[in-house]
């Protein structure tokens, strides 16, 4: 049976955000390969699994309880045997502030023995410009 890149990208996606609700910065790397690369929405690039890791423990005494995550494939494509890229959009709301945000993603998830794991990731803010698609009136 041939993996569905959809279905592979929804379950890594929804393990992402259960790590990250729980705080959880080790279950959130191990979902990373070691030599992983990660390009912020602040444009910062984090090479390593372990650096992410220590970065998680840092950013988590900042982010209060009430900030969750969830995120959403939009788009999975296995571009090569054992290599998947997929888009989608992260939402993080706060219930004490009812604040929210909402971002884009691009991650190259990969293979590894019997578990798909990050490889790659981007993650960025939608544009604010209007879309030229759009017709004006």
């Amino acid at each position: 049976m041939a993996d569905d890149p959809m279905r592979i990208a929804r379950d890594f996606e929804n393990a992402y955000a259960a790590a990250f609700n729980q705080r959880d910065t080790h279950a959130l790397a191990a979902l990373f390969v070691q030599d992983a690369t990660i390009v912020t929405e602040f444009g910062d690039v984090v090479e390593g699994r372990d650096t992410f890791d220590r970065g998680l423990a840092t950013a988590f005494a900042r982010v209060p309880r009430s900030l969750t995550l969830e995120n959403s494939p939009t788009h999975a494509r296995l571009v090569a045997d054992g290599v998947i890229v997929s888009h989608g959009t992260s939402n993080r709301s706060d219930t004490t502030t009812w604040t929210a945000d909402h971002l884009t993603f691009t991650r190259v998830l990969v293979r590894r023995d019997d578990a798909w794991r990050l490889a790659a990731n981007h993650v960025s803010e939608p544009s604010r410009r209007g879309d030229p698609r759009e017709t004006h009136r």
